[in-house]
């Protein structure tokens, strides 16, 4: 089973080149995130030509859309081969409920409880980046599912260091190029970590680094400002270990055409072997 996460940055010019994009790596399931009012629409009608023809759309939900503007204009999308069934978006734990969209995917092997989310940058919206995360781990932490996959734009971490030490935004560099604790206190840091290393405990893991470590170095997203540049890891596939993740990789071509400031995140997962356990997993609603 083939997963694909993208950021598609809004971009309505460039959707045609998005699903020729997405039509070259043939997904059984994706999640989109910076959807707009503008493109989902759009999505939805070319979507189905891949063979992705069920379709949630996060904005479909917000009963007052009169919110949905400046940094609340996004919304997030879940396509798949297969049904989906009991779709949601985040509830009262969640700040912005359109950026937290759950579905259940009835996969021909094994039913698989899909979030995902777009968490907005601390840097323009101050601490709603952590009570989105922090209403996230809790959700997370209640469900009671065996199988699921957590997906999306996180904005963090800053940095990953081959030791494995993870750097939070809590922490900025000094002037010896050393990360020491910045403006932002104990309760950030946290929130963050408990998200990027914290849902393991949970089963759900990051899949690029249960599978290579942290020797190996991944980013999705570029920021160039005169000579430096700076890579960032800020999208992610979490995933309960039942679903045996055997490849991730992200996919620059995208990024580098600027099909999307955002490079694609492509993971695979071995779940042929689940196919006789469908009929014990037991479903049921889960209120987020």
């Amino acid at each position: 089973m083939k997963l694909i996460t993208w950021n598609v940055a809004g971009r309505v010019k460039k959707l045609p080149r998005q699903i020729e994009y997405l039509a070259t790596l043939q997904p059984d399931i994706i999640t989109l995130q910076e959807v707009t009012k503008t493109t989902a629409p759009l999505f939805k009608d070319l979507l189905p030509s891949l063979g992705l023809k069920h379709i949630v759309c996060s904005l479909d939900f917000v009963i007052d859309s009169s919110y949905l503007k400046g940094p609340r204009r996004y919304g997030l999308i879940i396509a798949a081969k297969w049904d989906l069934s009991n779709p949601e978006i985040g509830g009262e734990l969640i700040t912005w409920p359109e950026r937290f969209l759950s579905v259940t995917v009835e996969t021909p092997h094994l039913p698989i409880k899909i979030h995902t989310t777009h968490i907005p940058p601390g840097s323009s919206n101050g601490w709603i980046k952590i009570e989105m995360l922090e209403g996230i781990f809790q959700t997370l932490v209640a469900e009671n599912y065996p199988y699921r996959i957590l997906s999306g734009d996180f904005n963090m971490p800053q940095e990953e260091l081959p030791t494995g030490e993870v750097i939070t935004w809590a922490y900025k560099k000094n002037s010896k190029g050393e990360y020491i604790p910045g403006r932002r206190n104990e309760r950030w840091d946290e929130g963050e970590r408990n998200i990027i290393i914290g849902l393991k405990e949970h089963d759900l893991e990051d899949v690029y680094r249960k599978l290579y470590g942290y020797s190996k170095e991944g980013f999705s997203w570029l920021l160039k400002m005169k000579e430096k540049t700076w890579k960032r890891r800020f999208d992610h596939v979490f995933a309960s270990n039942d679903l045996h993740p055997v490849h991730a990789e992200y996919l620059h071509e995208a990024r580098i055409e600027k099909a999307s400031d955002h490079a694609i995140l492509e993971v695979m997962f071995d779940i042929k072997e689940h196919t006789n356990k469908r009929e014990e997993v037991k479903h049921e609603n889960f209120r987020l």
